[in-house]
């Protein structure tokens, strides 16, 4: 089995990124080539087999588009590339991520993410486009102190 690599996305990966996006349900209507700063992605040869965000807000971030292909899933992937965009939050001063999610919550605590009430968001967070409108209202908000 070819070794899988964790890297920074190019803009040559939007198309790759966008279909496994969409293959699992999450938004990319905010996405462009241009814009993938922040963002990881899963490399096994030349197939792109993974993914996760992280958009800085100062010293906050939103952790965002988690993915791992379905013919990935189940060897630890999604865990390496949380490790991966946790480890690139704090190089790039971010104190505390944020998320929204409708299905992997658990998943999530199980990292050390805790449900926090939308209330208490800080505002560059309700101002992103996931907060106010991508993501359903019903979707569990968590974060997590780096």
């Amino acid at each position: 089995m070819a070794e899988i690599r964790i890297e920074p996305a190019a803009a040559s990966d939007f198309g790759a990124l966008c279909r496994l996006l969409e293959a699992a349900k999450l938004p990319t209507e905010d996405l462009d080539a241009g814009r993938l700063d922040g963002f990881l992605i899963a490399r096994q040869e030349a197939a792109v087999i993974g993914s996760v965000g992280v958009e800085r807000y100062g010293d906050v971030g939103l952790l965002r588009s988690l993915v791992v292909a379905d013919a990935a899933r189940d060897r630890g992937l999604g865990g390496r590339l949380t490790t991966a965009a946790e480890a690139l939050a704090v190089q790039l001063g971010i104190r505390s991520l944020y998320l929204l999610t409708t299905t992997a919550g658990a998943y999530f605590e199980d990292r050390g993410y805790r449900i926090t009430a939308r209330a208490d968001a800080p505002h560059s967070i309700t101002g992103t486009t996931q907060f106010s409108g991508l993501c359903p209202s019903s979707s569990t908000f968590m974060s997590k102190t780096l």
